[in-house]
């Protein structure tokens, strides 16, 4: 017997359905999750003591650090004032604030900068390094002032 069109397809419709019940099976059995986001799964470390109510996942929403984004955006202050750093890699006394004393630029998390900030503070530190304007090593000395030593006094030319 030859199958018709209309036969081939109805079978193929068949299939679809019976994959679709399938896949959705296990959604209506039960109220228990069948997608795990990783997201929002609390993460367990070896050699670490737990309370039991940490390990019930009523409670994991309640251990997530708030992300820097959400603390960070208030505290910005080139974002909030609208200045990008980049452009004021001459401004030292600017730029000392984000670096250590060691010479190493201070990470997000103690600057409390945005990320694209933090990129941008970053780019004109290294920036004004190139330029020779910040040491490399060590956070930059203010204790000359160049303008009492007489160099940007305008002599009268004779």
């Amino acid at each position: 017997m030859l199958a018709t069109g209309s036969d081939s397809s109805a079978s193929k419709k068949e299939a679809l359905r019976a994959q679709i019940d399938r896949a959705i099976e296990p959604l209506a059995n039960g109220p228990e999750k069948v997608f795990e986001n990783a997201k929002f799964s609390k993460l367990f470390f070896p050699k670490t003591i737990y309370h039991p109510a940490e390990l019930s996942e009523g409670n994991s929403s309640r251990y997530f650090p708030k992300s820097l984004d959400e603390t960070t955006s208030d505290k910005d202050a080139f974002l909030s004032l609208g200045i990008n750093p980049i452009k004021h890699y001459k401004n030292l006394h600017l730029l000392t604030q984000f670096v250590s004393d060691m010479g190493k630029i201070r990470p997000r998390y103690k600057t409390g900068l945005s990320a694209k900030s933090q990129r941008r503070v970053a780019k004109a530190i290294k920036r004004a390094r190139a330029f020779g304007l910040l040491p490399l090593t060590s956070k930059p000395n203010h204790m000359y002032d160049y303008k009492s030593l007489g160099r940007n006094q305008n002599y009268p030319i004779e």
